[in-house]
């Protein structure tokens, strides 16, 4: 068996996934380098959530009904369209617009890799591919937070250029192979036939969710909001640190995909819980040891997010499985942008308090999965597909 890292599907959705963060980022990042005509940041921020949002959604029905090779194939032409919208718009509509269009289409995209990747990716080494794939998310936001910093010299002109053609030569770059990408098997036939939830799938479903509201509201209150109300100056600087920390942890793929995804979101949990916490008791943004505990909060963050991820997205059936993703991610993102706008402009400590109580429920959703697994008259696996259909007639006939 060739490596999973020799193949053109996981080049296509790691190129898919890197290009998703770097959009995501671009209205964070814009906002640092002007004032969208005065209105206040935190409806800034809110717009890259609020796309995103909208992407997964529609992509979670639309994968669902029309498969995910189609999704993914046409996923392009939003990048395309909304990319050129941007470098030739002239008023603030047309570019909020052109904006919304690259983050639905990349909150869209997401969702379907996500999905895909669980009925697609062998099974031998799925976890190990996820897990590498997922890393290109950080090394999206890297790439962006670089291109932020470098903006500095160049000027905003380049910068402006560089924002909006990235996502059309990378989109352009892994049409070719999207193209060569065979349908899921899994959702082709299972998509009119019978299927059945996983027995625990209360639990996993209310647990998934946490996990998806906990992550994606503490990195982005981290990376994102953070740096803007206090840390303007450095905003920058707190992204790529932010990152860098995160691709680096990621590139131990291999080796953390052997461990048990259980332990797994234990430990990055638990170890980002008590990294937020530690920045109660130092209270000072400017201080060395503030920026330290930042970096090992990023690095657990990277854990958790390798196995949350994955986690919200295994065990479902294919014929439902990208609307259930969808349902979960899209609670995650309206928990955050609710938390957002809730205490944006809350002091420091308030916001520091906040940020450690997203990441401390994570960690107790993780604990309750934990022991759940452990109780020994519990059972936690699906029922296979390929069983399915044989226990369905043999019901029929009883």
């Amino acid at each position: 068996m060739r490596p999973f890292w020799h193949t053109g599907i996981f080049w296509a959705f790691a190129l898919g996934l890197f290009l998703n963060a770097y959009v995501y980022g671009i209205a964070a990042v814009a906002l640092a380098q002007l004032s969208l005509h005065g209105s206040p940041t935190v409806w800034g921020l809110a717009w890259a959530p609020a796309g995103f949002l909208v992407g997964i959604i529609t992509g979670g029905w639309s994968a669902d009904r029309m498969g995910r090779r189609a999704v993914l194939t046409w996923a392009p032409l939003g990048y395309v369209l909304g990319s050129l919208g941007l470098l030739l718009g002239r008023g603030i509509g047309t570019v909020l617009m052109s904006s919304l269009l690259l983050l639905a289409t990349a909150g869209l995209e997401s969702n379907t890799i996500l999905t895909y990747s669980q009925e697609l990716l062998p099974t031998a080494t799925r976890r190990q591919a996820m897990y590498a794939e997922l890393n290109f998310v950080n090394l999206g936001g890297l790439a962006l937070a670089s291109v932020a910093l470098a903006s500095h010299r160049w000027g905003p002109a380049i910068f402006h250029h560089l924002l909006s053609w990235l996502p059309v030569g990378l989109a352009l770059l892994s049409w070719p192979i999207r193209t060569r990408i065979p349908e899921s098997r899994l959702w082709r036939e299972r998509r009119r036939r019978p299927y059945a939830l996983p027995r625990d799938y209360k639990l996993r479903f209310v647990v998934a969710a946490v996990f998806s509201f906990s992550n994606t509201a503490g990195f982005s209150l981290m990376a994102f909001a953070f740096g803007h109300e206090f840390l303007p100056r450095h905003f920058h600087h707190l992204l790529l640190v932010s990152t860098l920390s995160a691709f680096l942890v990621g590139l131990l793929a291999r080796w953390v995909g052997r461990w048990p995804p259980k332990f797994l979101l234990l430990l990055g949990y638990g170890m980002a819980s008590v990294s937020a916490v530690s920045l109660l008791f130092i209270r000072a943004p400017h201080r060395v040891e503030f920026w330290a505990v930042l970096l090992v909060l990023s690095a657990c963050t990277s854990l958790s997010y390798l196995a949350e991820d994955t986690f919200k997205s295994d065990l479902w059936p294919s014929a439902v499985r990208a609307r259930i993703v969808a349902a979960v991610r899209a609670i995650g993102m309206s928990g955050y942008m609710g938390l957002l706008l809730w205490e944006y402009c809350a002091g420091l400590s308030h916001f520091v308090r906040v940020m450690a109580g997203t990441w401390t429920l994570g960690f107790a959703a993780a604990a309750v999965w934990w022991f759940a697994n452990r109780l020994p008259l519990q059972h936690h696996r699906a029922v296979p597909e390929r069983r399915l259909a044989n226990r369905t007639r043999h019901n029929k006939l009883r």
